[in-house]
């Protein structure tokens, strides 16, 4: 699979496909029970590929965030660091 992630903006629900977004009629929620296995909510907006992280990156002010293949940029919410931390292996 080609996706980076999943994000939602404007109430909408997009692909993000190496530098462009498609429009997905499925919910965000229907999305992570579907790919469970390959992607990991990242925040309440946000569910990525776990084969395309890049990096995390940690700021002064103790934000976490990952940063795709692709260049996408996006913060880990506290509520789901310590899931992303299990999953990945950290």
């Amino acid at each position: 699979m080609d996706i980076s992630c999943f994000f939602v903006e404007n109430n909408k629900v997009y692909a993000m496909k190496k530098q462009e977004k498609l429009l997905i009629k499925q919910r965000l929620y229907q999305l992570e029970e579907q790919y469970s296995q390959k992607f990991i909510k990242i925040n309440q907006s946000c569910l990525v590929n776990i084969d395309a992280i890049e990096k995390f990156s940690s700021s002064i002010s103790g934000t976490l965030s990952v940063t795709l293949k692709n260049g996408y940029k996006d913060y880990i919410s506290r509520r789901q660091l310590k899931i992303v931390k299990e999953r990945i292996g950290i």
